[in-house]
């Protein structure tokens, strides 16, 4: 009987050996769930953050950039609970390409190298156990990992203003090192092909177009209906453009890729433009954002109805074509206007690129930090890519 008492006893003690390690198990497998949890959200402002300092100041590679891009990982790590003291947090990052293929390591003094479009961040964050002693497991280590990206806006999800910007002259704006331009509501010739009808700046009749939010065309989305394919209307009036005026686009807008003429490419939208005065529509844009920060569609070349049958034959949209001029869409512009002048046929608006505005939206991460493209003042994105 005191054997039997013995084994007995054995067995209570397996027993409750065997229920504290299934309580542990359950107690701290919830807390191991939510620091994983955690340590993920770290890792990814970690990421967003640095990304976001890419965008916003990466016009040249090396160490002072650096010096901002891990300065903002380790703030982002401290306010989510991730410190870098190597015993209860550990954080690790890279710089990567377009194709998220890793560079070099950040934050080791070698500064950011050509070809960055984003970073990648391993964030691990170690905690004791409470009943997982038992058994003899002391700690949980889960780590988090992610990657954003950052480029050029492909494709906003709206608030863009009706007025078209022709992007030669964003290059010969930059090229000139004068950060400041002019648009005008000018009657007269139509700013159209490969920007060669496109005066410099001033004079007048150059930049402007007001663009048709009610018709615009794109081969992806055809016989889709609003807001993709977005041909509803061939017409718009003035009260439909002092609505976009102040309140921007309705619809998503899409950027294709910039080239020569026709046929090199047919991607992005084609936006109906009327080149007409509507002076009090550019009233109304100046009294609303004057002194704030804009977005422009900018584009590289402009139909008309001729070309658009042509090089779309066979892809007419079902409402038709118009016998308006076709904006070809490729970026957005981030300007702060800052000038009003005149009225009439020679009002102006007058306005500064913005080089640090971060925005929301599809991107193209394009070639990153050393190609030129990231100290062009189009609205910049950032994602989180893995």
């Amino acid at each position: 009987m005191k054997n039997e008492r013995g084994q007995a006893m054995v067995l209570v003690v397996f027993a409750i050996i065997g229920l504290a390690a299934v309580i542990g198990l359950a107690l701290d497998g919830g807390k191991l769930y939510q620091t994983r949890r955690e340590v993920q959200n770290a890792a990814d402002a970690m990421a967003m953050a640095g990304t976001r300092v890419l965008a916003a100041e990466g016009c040249t590679a090396g160490g002072d950039l650096e010096n901002l891009v891990c300065q903002a990982i380790v703030d982002y790590g401290t306010e989510n609970g991730v410190t870098h003291d190597l015993t209860t947090g550990r954080i690790e990052a890279w710089y990567v390409n377009k194709d998220a293929t890793r560079l070099s390591n950040a934050c080791v003094g070698t500064g950011v190298p050509n070809g960055t479009t984003g970073v990648e961040v391993t964030a691990q964050l170690t905690q004791t156990t409470t009943f997982m002693r038992i058994v003899g497991q002391d700690n949980m280590s889960p780590v988090g990992n992610a990657t954003a990206m950052f480029g050029p806006v492909v494709q906003s999800g709206g608030g863009i203003l009706p007025i078209g910007f022709p992007v030669q002259r964003v290059d010969e704006i930059i090229g000139s090192g004068n950060m400041e331009f002019t648009m005008f509501d000018g009657s007269g010739s139509v700013c159209r092909r490969d920007g060669v009808d496109c005066p410099s700046d001033p004079p007048a009749n150059s930049q402007r177009g007001w663009l048709n939010f009610n018709y615009i065309y794109n081969t992806d989305f055809l016989g889709q209906g609003a807001p993709l394919e977005r041909t509803v209307n061939k017409s718009f009036s003035n009260d439909d453009l002092k609505e976009w005026a102040v309140n921007g686009s309705p619809y998503p807008i899409f950027a294709g890729t910039r080239g020569g003429l026709p046929p090199y490419y047919s991607d992005g939208d084609y936006i109906a433009g009327d080149p007409g005065t509507r002076d009090v529509t550019r009233r109304d844009i100046c009294e609303a954002y004057m002194n704030q920060t804009v977005y422009l569609p900018l584009f590289d070349y402009v139909y008309v109805r001729s070309d658009m049958q042509s090089t779309f034959s066979g892809q007419e949209p079902s409402i038709g074509w118009t016998n308006s001029h076709y904006y070809h869409i490729v970026g957005f512009m981030a300007a702060t206007l800052d000038g009003c002048d005149g009225g009439g046929s020679n009002g102006t608006i007058g306005g500064t690129f913005t080089y640090a505005v971060v925005g929301e939206g599809q991107i193209n991460p394009g070639d990153g930090i050393g190609s030129g493209t990231t100290c062009l003042p189009t609205l910049k994105g950032v994602t989180l890519w893995e």
